[in-house]
């Protein structure tokens, strides 16, 4: 449960709400990036629960196939699942390096210094989908993913707006000190909610958005 983890899942769930403004979202942890089994039962145990679309945030074909075997929609991780759930698999989120090792080399040929942070986006094509399954998605998906990131590239769309999601049972987040200039105590240092959005890894290439936001229920706090 720490910002990494709570910045994905809220912003996959923040993408749902925007097209089902009913949806709420179960969230079971596993205590690791990559275990089979464990990724596997969490999903049958949330698919047993009356979960009608599973994605993960962790590595393994476990949620994939899990979602597979029980005919229920599945967006993955870091890579299309698409040969383990032909029936079931959506799309899936990719990170693409290229553009920072190019980075890396162009500093390194030019004499710069190759900066502690750095943070791809959409426009500099880190940031990426997997082929959308079209045999599984609903009609209309390309276009909607289309004009979502043609709004997110020119700064109409903001993942963390805070007008689309209440913390704490209604009530509108406007402020929150995160931990940017990270020190042994994790203090938090830096006012990251203003122009009307929390302005998430701007200030630090690492997420830094740990909030419990209302929708989301987390079913264990373990890790």
């Amino acid at each position: 449960t720490y910002a990494e983890v709570m910045s994905g899942y809220t912003s996959f769930y923040l993408g749902a709400k925007s097209v089902c403004p009913s949806v709420t979202m179960k969230v079971k942890f596993t205590g690791s990036w990559y275990d089979f089994d464990k990724e596997k039962a969490a999903a049958e145990s949330l698919i047993s629960e009356g979960c009608v679309l599973i994605s993960q945030h962790a590595d393994s074909l476990g949620a994939p196939e899990a979602c597979e075997a029980k005919n229920v929609p599945n967006v993955s991780y870091n890579g299309s699942t698409i040969e383990s759930g032909p029936n079931t698999y959506i799309v899936s989120s990719k990170i693409d390096w290229t553009p920072y090792f190019e980075h890396m080399i162009n500093c390194t040929m030019e004499g710069k210094v190759i900066e502690n942070d750095w943070t791809g986006t959409l426009d500099s094509g880190s940031v990426k989908l997997e082929a959308l399954n079209t045999a599984v998605a609903a009609d209309g998906t390309q276009a909607a993913i289309d004009a979502a990131m043609t709004k997110l590239k020119n700064g109409t769309l903001h993942v963390f707006d805070i007008n689309n999601f209440t913390v704490k049972n209604g009530q509108k987040l406007t402020s929150h000190m995160a931990d940017v200039d990270t020190d042994a105590d994790y203090t938090a240092d830096t006012e990251v909610i203003f122009d009307g959005y929390f302005h998430e890894s701007e200030y630090r290439s690492a997420p830094y958005f740990n909030v419990e936001i209302d929708g989301i229920t987390l079913l264990d706090k373990k890790y």
